[in-house]
């Protein structure tokens, strides 16, 4: 679901930088000050989750693989921003150090995959997490993927329409490409983790709780 360093022109990666970073800094500072630091071990483990669900890829038909993100956890139990700051930094290390993704295109990335999509999710499992928690955690987790991929497919999209010797490949084609994947397996896949992951941490906060 990455998109690589230079698919997307500077056109649209400086403003998705321009938009990711006061939204970085206000996260950070409403999460992340002192008044939150006993929460940091948690959310810590959780990003390491995340991280380990984007290294394992998913064979699927048509010689590609698609993979999990893990974010909309973290969005369901920290809230979207949480989300979004710990998403930035899984992305920020696999551009480092594992050459997925990219440094031009983490605003990008981070607001697609951190943001979007978890925020989708967070919405949702506001909406339907008290009448049904495990199925709530999966619509939820499950919309969130296909908001991120959507994301994702659209400022390719756009980088094609501005550009077509950028970014070459038509819409159709693109956007066929990343959501059949993504509607029929790592949809599907994030939503039985979410709602699996989502009981079994709710259960063990009850069960620690006096």
């Amino acid at each position: 679901m990455h998109i690589p360093d230079g698919f997307l022109a500077p056109t649209l990666t400086l403003p998705a930088y321009a938009a990711a970073a006061p939204l970085w800094a206000w996260a950070v500072r409403k999460h992340f000050g002192p008044s939150q630091v006993e929460a940091l071990p948690a959310i810590g483990a959780l990003t390491a989750v995340a991280f380990v669900l984007q290294t394992l890829m998913i064979p699927v038909p048509g010689g590609t693989s698609t993979h999990l993100v893990g974010a909309s956890l973290l969005a369901l139990l920290r809230g979207p921003l949480v989300a979004f700051v710990c998403e930035s930094l899984v992305l920020l290390v696999q551009a480092l150090f594992f050459g997925a993704g990219g440094i031009t295109v983490l605003g990008v990335n981070a607001l697609a995959m951190g943001l979007a999509g978890p925020a989708m999710a967070w919405l949702l499992w506001k909406a339907l997490g008290r009448w049904a928690p495990r199925a709530g955690a999966f619509v939820a987790a499950y919309a969130g993927m296909q908001v991120s991929t959507a994301a994702i497919a659209l400022a390719l999209g756009i980088q094609n329409a501005l550009s077509p010797a950028q970014f070459p490949t038509p819409w159709p084609v693109m956007a066929a490409a990343m959501f059949l994947p993504s509607l029929t397996v790592a949809g599907v896949a994030e939503g039985l983790f979410t709602a699996i992951a989502f009981g079994l941490l709710s259960r063990m906060r009850d069960r620690l709780q006096p």
